[in-house]
């Protein structure tokens, strides 16, 4: 069966579920649109985003990250705040939904989710951005960011089981991601 225009438009306008009724990750229009929230029954927020706004601050809880998508970010903070933060909300007795979201959905919120399932899945980073990007295929952290989420897997299981050369070879080397970014998220 086609899916007409309408059916088509209404799956791109919404979050990508990455673990089922609990994670989603989204652009920041997704995060600021009350009825996307509303519908998924969100009720935790990671923003990412150094300019946008947290939308709905009186009826959502927020963790405010204000980070940028470069090459002198430093997410040694960021990356288990964020974890903790989601698997606290998942776990909360209110049976707690989570959307991370940065500005187009790609890159710092990707690095956040990416921390998430290594921490809390007990993931390799490999294994984690093979499973991100089945559900997301734009997902694209910046090298800066891969580099970081190494280490952090290193922090995590004690020793580096994932290298640059696994995850993409050609572009890592010359410090693009262009693959990743053939599957471009809608713009909102």
């Amino acid at each position: 069966m086609a899916l007409l225009e309408p059916d088509r438009y209404a799956l791109t306008i919404y979050p990508s579920e990455i673990l089922e009724g609990e994670l989603y990750q989204g652009s920041a229009a997704q995060a600021s649109d009350y009825h996307i929230l509303e519908n998924l029954n969100i009720t935790h927020v990671v923003n990412a985003t150094a300019e946008c706004p947290d939308a709905f601050p009186s009826t959502l809880s927020y963790l405010r990250l204000r980070l940028s998508d470069d090459a002198q970010q430093d997410l040694v903070e960021a990356l288990p705040q964020a974890a903790r933060f989601i698997a606290g909300a998942l776990s909360s007795e209110v049976g707690g939904r989570v959307l991370v979201h940065c500005s187009m959905g790609r890159s710092r919120s990707s690095a956040l989710t990416l921390a998430f399932l290594m921490q809390h899945q007990r993931w390799t980073l490999l294994h984690a951005i093979r499973w991100l990007k089945e559900r997301r295929a734009c997902t694209a952290p910046n090298v800066n960011f891969l580099r970081q989420l190494l280490t952090y897997e290193e922090q995590l299981f004690g020793r580096r089981l994932t290298s640059l050369d696994d995850i993409r070879p050609q572009e890592v080397k010359v410090g693009l991601l262009l693959p990743y970014r053939l599957h471009l998220c809608p713009d909102l």
